[in-house]
């Protein structure tokens, strides 16, 4: 089942800007993508050519080659399964591939919801395994971004990753599970932990439920995994950290930020609908003279929201806000100001 795990920009006009004026042809963002079954996210296509180097990984060997054949250019996948350090490990086989686990299934709580035979394991394999921190030295790369989605797996890579979070990459992607529904299976409270103690912070946390089987929607289905229900208990979530480059950036850590790296993060912050931050963040970069060779205030407005369906400059963007003020209600529908105080006048 395909679900929008978390809220993306679906017009990021700043990165299609900066895309458009071949700013990031020389030094591309580069995006690890762990559990890249079915191919690399949507929204890093608007990072086109040159201006992008994506590499995922997938430990199915047949998938690797179905995706890299239909590849786009600086799209690569590999078939390793990321982990801690290099080795093998079990892999657990469920009849939904895609949910298959370095853990293996917990049927004292996974039975409790519907059509949980899916994700009960059928086989185990032995499956390869490399660290992060290798594969990145070896091919001499500096990730920006790594999203995982690796069924609980995720804090292992991090663990093999340790350079890499405190180097190079600013900004993760990953899935969580509130609860160990998986034998051993680290939490969000683990991963949460770990990532902080390397200074990332959490800037968005969608979570996702599942109702057990008596009352949910599943409950009837002959075939097929059961996917998130509006009821039930909260499961797991694909939590978004970035590093606090503002913060950073006032503590004179300015080598960290360099012109190009405030600028995919700008970039990276828009496409995950922070327009807020991004745009404190290049605030912030004029503040110290560090865009002095970009007209910055444009890409202020680029970043900007539409207001009313329309796209408007940052400054009639506050003009309106100091005027209108935040959304007021009446009957569940958003009212201007003089409505509202005419209503409560009355």
């Amino acid at each position: 089942m395909s679900i929008i795990t978390q809220r993306i920009n679906p017009r990021p006009r700043l990165t299609n800007f900066l895309v458009s004026k071949d700013v990031f042809r020389n030094a591309p963002l580069c995006v690890i993508d762990v559990g890249a079954r079915g191919g690399f996210e949507e929204h890093w296509d608007c990072l086109y050519g040159d201006q992008a180097n994506l590499i995922g990984f997938e430990v199915d060997t047949k998938e690797c080659e179905k995706i890299n054949i239909k590849s786009k250019k600086n799209h690569r996948y590999y078939p390793v399964g990321l982990s801690d350090k290099k080795g093998s490990r079990a892999f657990y086989v469920q009849p939904h591939i895609a949910s298959s686990s370095f853990y293996e299934t917990r049927r004292d709580f996974i039975d409790r919801f519907p059509a949980s035979y899916d994700l009960i394991p059928k086989m185990t394999v032995e499956v390869s395994t490399l660290d992060l921190d290798s594969f990145v030295a070896d091919n001499g790369l500096a990730p920006d971004f790594l999203k995982l989605d690796i069924e609980g797996a995720e804090l292992d890579v991090f663990r093999g990753g340790r350079k890499c979070l405190s180097g190079s990459v600013f900004g993760v992607s990953a899935e969580a599970v509130f609860y160990p529904w998986r034998e051993g299976m680290p939490t969000f409270a683990d991963i949460d932990s770990f990532l902080r103690a390397l200074g990332f912070m959490l800037y968005d946390l969608p979570v996702f439920r599942w109702e057990k089987k008596t009352l949910s929607p599943y409950m009837y289905e002959d075939e097929g995994v059961f996917g998130p229900t509006d009821r039930g208990q909260v499961i797991w979530t694909q939590a978004v950290y970035l590093k606090d480059s503002v913060a950073e950036l006032t503590q004179n850590k300015t080598a960290l930020w360099p012109p190009i790296r405030i600028l995919k993060m700008a970039s990276v912050m828009e496409l995950y609908n922070l327009e807020d931050c991004a745009i404190e963040l290049l605030q912030k970069a004029v503040e110290l003279n560090l865009l002095e060779s970009y007209d910055v205030s444009q890409f202020i407005d680029l970043a900007t929201p539409p207001l009313h369906g329309k796209d408007i400059s940052y400054s009639d963007y506050l003009e309106h806000l100091k005027k209108e003020g935040p959304p007021r209600f009446i009957e569940g529908k958003v009212v201007s100001r003089e409505e509202y105080n005419a209503k409560k006048r009355k």
